[in-house]
């Protein structure tokens, strides 16, 4: 009762199983077009390559012409009415016609047919290996359920071409026709004189019926109720036994008279074998064919069972698709019946194949010498059972037996006499309309356009080929360069925005924001990519008024970036808070000098208001509108700290007094921290540093993001140096304006722009950066 229940279940669990192993190919794939369309100066290449490799293929290789003929084969079958297995003898037929169009015996005749000017294609074969030359550029196809075979043969000429398929055609007719309209000539001539001799025997024994009758008279011994006596009754028994006798020994001393003769003719002794089933028992001839009933039976049984399973595929097609369960089934059930009777038919065709060598004339002379031999024994037996009840009749009535004697042999020989003159009448029928019958449908003509090679299969190829290689030298590049080498490369892999590059921060000694490059060295080349850093989230079309920054791996410099963005946005005027979520690792808290200070660790622990308590712990900086929130003392479980409510409401609060919320979270591949918290910020920055970080590691930590439903905002190329390939250029932009001779407050607020946005130059952005500009120079004239 719970069989269809399990079955849902087991589609169910099988389907899940399939999700994750389908979402890595799609992201597989993905990620290979991106990595396709950076390289794809390397596919275009590639494709050159094949191009001017399938042009030079093209133009040098030879041309071959193919010439083409068609034919219908009908098969005439003895018995009109058994049609049961039509389609099994069709397919076996064409089988056999299409292998003996190719065979050594047709080809040989269609050789010996052709013209020196039609040898094209041998004129460097050696005559002994002709006949596989022919055959190798010769082919046979038969169109499914159908009687039409194709023949078609490629050769350097048109004409060639068309002349080798008209010899094969040819040859392959007069076979066919010489095969079977010989072997019904040597039969008919083995009836007809069969029947001659039957004849004059007809003849001799009627003219003594009619001159023992004339010297008896009538004769009739019976008794009072009318049955003959006992003895003579028994006579004449004997009589008919001995004449049937008779007549069973002589038809099968004619049929092996005939086969002797066809056997040493080398005719087929195929049209003979629907004789013998009746003289030596069809038994006896399904056991010498390697058959019996059981496998007759066999058969039956499995095309039964193949029959049941189409229909219930038929039934079970509209409502179930070729994916379920049961339809799955039956298809393999019925292709594994299917196998097996083609298996059985292959079998019985090369068993019946074999039977047409020199095993079938021996085994059906055999067969007849021994039903000739048994058919003497019986006919002795009964001839002297015959004379001794005739000697003992012979006392009553000699001349009745002998009267009835003459009646029944003359009656025997009459029934002979109309057995053969009918035989003759189906011989001469089978040879009139032979069994198989070849019709040319089409006749081979030259053809001028070449089939090898063809443009479009070339160009084809080429194109396949191109892609295959490109794709693979692409894949190898990929798997063998595991850095990004360009911002283009990152973006096109990321599929995010490259925010800002920042070159390699030499050490500063001191504490605090002593340690900030920002803060020391405003002016310094290296701290404009912080602005330019500050200017990108400005400007950006999403929300960034909480910002997570974390890494991919440890070391990548996410404090660093945390800390100078933080200043940056301190000197262009705004309430900036960090808070330093990595309660594992805290590096924001020991940069600023704040180790063993009470911090977030604190606030998620207290029972107090949060509005109390967090600005109780808020460090301020001795930069104006800089505040530091330090990690506090460290925690076993910060995984747990972070995802409860307690943190949600610290970020409102935030949020609610401050102008901009940095949040340093630990990397995000090493723990989950940095995906609990990204989805409560507004968005998620991305420390990179390109010559440290495998690029599988960065599209991980990407797609993490991605999978909590964070939004990653952009990546910060960190630690570049000075032969950092692609990275390299850039450095010093929107320099050379006298920033060392301008105010503070003029420092701060640089009008920089983003790698993202001076490659895209859109009309927002350019619009959103001039309404910004303007804002600032209306407030500074203020």
């Amino acid at each position: 009762m719970h069989t269809s229940s399990d079955n849902t279940n087991l589609a169910a669990t099988a389907e899940s199983s399939m999700l994750p192993a389908s979402s890595d190919f799609v992201f597989g794939l993905l990620h290979w077009l991106r990595i396709a369309r950076y390289r794809r100066k390397t596919i275009v290449a590639s494709l050159a390559i094949a191009g001017i490799l399938g042009t030079i293929y093209y133009v040098l290789a030879p041309r071959y012409y193919q010439s083409t003929a068609k034919l219908l084969i009908i098969q005439r079958s003895n018995d009109q009415l058994a049609m049961v297995s039509e389609q099994q003898s069709l397919d076996n037929t064409m089988a056999t016609h299409q292998e003996l169009i190719t065979s050594p015996v047709v080809i040989q005749g269609a050789l010996d047919q052709l013209l020196p000017e039609h040898r094209i294609d041998l004129r460097n074969t050696p005559p002994q290996f002709w006949n596989e030359g022919l055959a190798s550029n010769l082919s046979a196809k038969t169109t499914r359920k159908t009687n039409f075979i194709q023949v078609s043969y490629r050769s350097l000429s048109p004409e060639a071409a068309a002349g080798v398929v008209s010899a094969v055609v040819q040859s392959y007719l007069g076979f066919v026709e010489g095969t079977h309209k010989g072997t019904a000539s040597d039969v008919m001539i083995g009836l007809t004189a069969e029947l001659n001799e039957v004849r004059q025997k007809v003849d001799v024994k009627q003219l003594e019926l009619q001159a023992f009758r004339k010297q008896v008279g009538s004769l009739t011994v019976r008794s009072d109720d009318g049955i003959i006596h006992p003895t003579i009754q028994k006579a004449l028994q004997l009589s008919e036994a001995l004449t049937a006798a008779q007549e069973e020994r002589f038809a099968l001393e004619r049929q092996l008279e005939a086969i002797q003769q066809a056997i040493a003719g080398g005719g087929d002794l195929q049209p003979y074998l629907s004789g013998l089933e009746e003289t030596v028992g069809k038994q006896m001839m399904v056991s010498a064919l390697g058959l019996s009933t059981e496998d007759l039976s066999l058969i039956k049984d499995q095309q039964q069972k193949l029959f049941d399973a189409q229909q219930e595929l038929k039934s079970l097609t509209p409502f179930y698709g070729p994916a379920h369960p049961k339809v799955a089934e039956l298809n393999d059930r019925i292709q594994s019946i299917e196998t097996y009777l083609a298996n059985y038919r292959a079998n019985s065709g090369e068993r019946m194949a074999s039977f047409g060598s020199r095993e079938l004339g021996p085994m059906v002379e055999s067969m007849l010498t021994q039903s000739v031999a048994q058919a003497h024994r019986k006919e002795e037996q009964l001839a002297a059972a015959f004379r001794e009840t005739r000697d003992l009749a012979g006392k009553e009535s000699g001349d009745v037996v002998k009267l009835e004697s003459l009646e029944r042999e003359v009656k025997r020989l009459e029934k002979q006499q109309d057995v053969l003159t009918d035989r003759i009448a189906n011989i001469d029928i089978r040879q009139l309309q032979v069994p198989i019958q070849a019709t040319v449908v089409k006749e081979p003509l030259p053809n001028d356009s070449p089939v090898s090679p063809q443009l479009r299969h070339v160009v084809i190829m080429s194109l396949f080929g191109g892609l295959c290689v490109g794709g693979l030298i692409v894949y190898v590049q990929d798997v063998l360069d595991d850095r990004f080498t360009s911002p283009e490369e990152m973006i096109a892999q990321l599929a995010v925005p490259v925010l800002a590059m920042v070159r390699e921060l030499e050490p500063i000694d001191g504490t605090g924001l002593a340690t900030v490059h920002t803060h020391v060295r405003p002016t310094a080349v290296e701290t404009e990519a912080f602005r330019t850093l500050r200017t990108a989230l400005t400007l950006s079309a999403n929300v960034s008024e909480r910002i997570l920054i974390s890494s991919a791996e440890p070391g990548d410099g996410k404090t660093t970036v945390s800390a100078n963005l933080a200043v940056s946005f301190a000197q262009a005027g705004k309430r900036t808070l960090v808070i330093d979520a990595d309660l594992r690792k805290p590096g924001l808290t020991a940069r600023f000098d704040l180790k063993g200070a009470a911090g977030v660790a604190d606030v998620l622990l207290s029972e107090q208001p949060l509005a109390d308590i967090a600005p109780q712990l808020v460090q301020r900086t001795e930069l104006e509108n800089l505040d530091v929130l330090p990690a506090g003392l460290r925690q076993p479980n910060p995984a747990e700290l972070l995802s409860g409510p307690r943190f949600s409401d610290l970020l409102a609060w935030a949020e609610s007094c401050y102008d901009r919320v940095l949040v340093d979270c630990p990397p995000v591949l090493a723990v989950s921290d940095a995906q609990v918290v990204g989805r409560l910020v507004d968005g998620a920055i991305l420390v990179v540093r390109p010559e440290k970080n495998h690029r599988r590691l960065v599209v991980r930590a990407c797609e993490s993001f991605s999978a909590t439903g964070s939004t990653v905002l952009g990546i910060v190329a960190n630690g570049l140096s000075a032969d950092s390939g692609g990275y390299g250029y850039g450095y010093g932009y929107g320099y050379g304006y006298g920033h060392e001779h301008e105010s503070d407050e003029e420092v701060d607020e640089p009008i920089t722009l983003s790698l993202q946005d001076l490659v895209d130059e859109s009309p927002a952005s350019v619009a959103t950066m001039q309404t910004s500009g303007s804002r600032r120079r209306e407030t500074r004239a203020a």
